[in-house]
């Protein structure tokens, strides 16, 4: 007698989101379902211990296509395991092509991307909403757990929570496969939602399915987290008001686009890499309107309330530190302090910055000198698989021990199993995990990165050593053996205590509560989008003027700097540039005027042909079919759209940059002379004009044309001031 089959399959084909589907695989079987897992095999599968209830099926991992056709062989069969299924879980992206295969094979079957007791429930109105990327989850629950701490200070029985997180789902999505995922992901969260809202002890949590693509900059990640959201609450619009935000970009972002005119926006900003993000222009203008929206910019080192004063220092009384804080009462103290350094731990991402490949490095020659010493490694991330192999060519397998994310509430007895926590981060802003060991009575050994410095400050010699920054495995080594020749010299019950009154949930409570009640007393903040820049007199009647040609400069910046000194000095200043909306610093400056030529220069023929004939009659002919495509059912017609769409947009940059521009940009400035001497030199007052300023080689010709028109008068591509150049003669 054959036995039942599935009531619930599951599928992940990817390799980000593991953990969520064991997790939730071993609740469904623990609910009374039968559960069949399909993944490919990956060692965290092949190694994993087998859960009652839960069948694995591993298919060979690989090139994403064929994992995909090994799939649909294997459960869309007419009498395969879903004919049975109550229910099929999508459980990342990379499995949703199986999902909608599945949709149209098995109409009555019900598809998910999570499991969920109420998959129609969406977020109530609350008192405090708390917008986040990251939060402890089935996927990584030690993800966040920063966020979850501090709500926690400020949880109340009166006070209604409400916890919004944006899940990322990451993707590949610049091939192929990668289009064929854009499709059915979008298409799943359009039929399933996406949402999973549950009650914890804290307050109301929503997670939402984000999909992002691997290569996206931050302010495409933002704007997505910014749609899903929206599209998972009631009325697209976060009803609290007070909102805490955790990390500028993203949560910050999206707070202030989705608040309440009348909400209280307070963000926390953790992360490390917020230089990367201000690199990036269109993530700097979402962070610079974010920042002016807000009424507190809390940072959880001084290192980051430096970094954000000198980015904006018209806003200095905004910004804060408040630390994250710490539940010392979870962390039970260890009985006996540990005897000796072996047993070495790291806890955290495994990602490039935090140096877990400097330091398992280390750890080789650690236990080349020490053979009783072992090292576990715990967290997940990119660097995973690279570690699991350096670790086999090293021959550690016996002595290094990786082990996936635990949850916040293992992390002291994860402390107490080991000696001493070591971590060898080039970057971090605060350093939980250090406290978290420090408050089990744990050693440890901290590459001085600013966030440590700043935690363990007072406590060196007390809690453990810290070493300079470095990605030299020797510097580890070195440090490794300073430890221990100060190890019986440690006190880890003092730095407890001195930590605490720092960093405790008490503490930081009441720092969060003391902010929380002045933004609320505070009247309403009239919100501009930038401060309006300082406006100089308008010249006087009849006063010289300078005539700069900026036609795709180099850097606009150093024109305007030249434009503000000659205004400075009582000048009046003609600009010709290609486009005068490019320039919206002049808009309402009596003394500068804008003239214009790309308008013309668009309008001519060659110009207009090609842009016809290479982007906007292909680009409108593909958009036509795919949003024909869109009504298949059939997700491939629209991938292969948007794969025709992505091949439309490369082609037409190497036509303009290799075959077009080449050609263009030698005629080009003869081009804008002519437009100049026709529609933009007659306008000008030239009697009053005494120096000519050229910047950029485009506007060669229009300098040449303005020099004979006004011979006598310096015509010069230098952008020293006139006054400036006088003192350097």
């Amino acid at each position: 007698m054959s036995s039942p089959g599935p009531t619930v399959v599951y599928v992940s084909l990817g390799p980000r989101r593991l953990a969520a589907a064991q997790r939730h695989s071993a609740d469904l079987a623990a609910g009374g379902d039968r559960v069949l897992l399909v993944v490919t095999d990956r060692p965290e599968f092949v190694d994993a211990e087998p859960v009652a209830g839960v069948t694995v099926h591993r298919l060979a991992s690989g090139h994403l296509p064929a994992t995909l056709r090994a799939a649909r062989r294997l459960l869309l069969r007419a009498n395969g395991p879903l004919a049975g299924a109550r229910l099929l879980i999508a459980g990342d992206v990379e499995a949703t092509p199986i999902a909608d295969a599945a949709r149209r094979r098995f109409g009555k079957l019900d598809i998910r991307l999570e499991p969920s007791a109420d998959p129609a429930r969406r977020p109530a109105a609350a008192d405090l909403a708390v917008v986040t990327p990251w939060y402890p989850s089935p996927n990584d629950p030690f993800a966040g757990a920063f966020v979850e701490a501090a709500t926690a200070t400020v949880a109340d029985p009166d006070r209604r929570i409400s916890i919004l997180q944006n899940e990322n789902w990451f993707y590949p999505g610049r091939d192929s496969a990668g289009s064929l995922l854009n499709v059915t992901v979008r298409r799943e969260i359009q039929r399933s939602g996406g949402v999973v809202v549950t009650d914890t002890p804290i307050g109301e949590l929503t997670r939402v399915v984000t999909p992002q693509t691997t290569k996206a900059d931050y302010a495409g990640r933002a704007r997505a987290q910014v749609a899903q959201l929206r599209a998972a609450l009631p009325g697209g619009v976060i009803d609290a008001p007070l909102i805490h935000a955790h990390t500028g970009h993203y949560a910050g972002v999206v707070a202030t686009e989705l608040a309440r005119e009348d909400a209280r926006i307070i963000v926390t900003e953790h992360v490390t890499f917020l230089s990367d993000v201000l690199a990036q222009p269109a993530a700097r203008k979402l962070y610079s309107r974010m920042v002016h929206r807000v009424d507190r910019l809390l940072c959880v080192g001084r290192a980051l309330h430096d970094q954000l004063v000198t980015a904006y220092p018209s806003l200095t009384d905004k910004f804060l530190v408040v630390p994250n804080p710490v539940d010392f009462d979870r962390f039970e103290f260890r009985a006996q302090p540990p005897a000796e350094p072996l047993r070495l731990l790291y806890v955290g991402r495994m990602l490039e910055h935090k140096g877990v490949d400097t330091l398992l490095e280390a750890f080789a020659e650690i236990a080349r000198e020490e053979p009783r010493a072992t090292l576990t490694l715990v967290g997940s991330g990119p660097l995973e698989d690279r570690l699991r192999e350096r670790i086999a060519e090293l021959k550690l397998g016996d002595r290094v021990t990786q082990r996936p994310p635990v949850a916040p509430e293992h992390v002291g007895a994860l402390m107490r199993e080991h000696d001493v926590l070591v971590h060898a981060s080039r970057v971090e802003t605060f350093g939980m995990t250090i406290v978290e060991a420090v408050a089990s009575g744990t050693p440890v050994l901290v590459a001085a990165s600013e966030g440590p410095t700043e935690t363990l400050e007072g406590l060196e010699g007390l809690a453990g050593v810290l070493f300079p920054v470095t990605e030299e495995p020797a510097d580890i080594v070195t440090a490794y053996r300073s430890l221990r020749a100060a190890w019986g010299g440690l006190d880890l019950v003092t730095a407890r205590k001195m930590l605490a009154g720092r960093y405790s949930r008490e503490a930081v409570g009441a720092q969060l509560r003391a902010v929380y009640a002045e933004v609320m007393a505070e009247p309403q903040r009239v919100v501009e989008a930038a401060p309006e820049p300082e406006r100089l007199p308008a010249p006087e009647p009849g006063a010289d003027r300078i005539a700069v040609v900026a036609i795709e400069p180099p850097g606009n910046r150093n024109t305007r700097n030249f434009i503000k000194a000659a205004r400075a000095q009582g000048y009046g200043v003609d600009l010709i540039a290609l486009e005068p909306k490019r320039w919206p610093w002049y808009a309402d400056d009596e003394g500068v005027k804008v003239y214009g030529v790309g308008s013309r220069e668009d309008r001519r023929f060659s110009r207009r042909l090609e842009r016809a004939l290479v982007n906007t009659l292909p680009r409108r002919a593909i958009g036509f079919l795919r949003s024909r495509a869109r009504r298949l059912a059939s997700p491939k017609p629209e991938a292969v759209a948007i794969n025709v769409a992505e091949t439309h947009r490369s082609f037409a940059r190497s036509f303009e940059k290799r075959m077009y521009l080449p050609w263009y940009q030698i005629v080009r400035p003869r081009i804008l002379g002519r437009i100049a001497r026709r529609d933009v030199l007659p306008k000008l007052d030239q009697k009053r004009i005494r120096h000519v300023v050229v910047h950029g080689p485009l506007g060669t010709t229009i300098g040449w044309e303005l020099a004979k028109r006004l011979p006598g008068t310096p015509v010069t591509t230098d952008l020293t001031p006139p006054g400036e150049r006088a003192k350097v003669r």
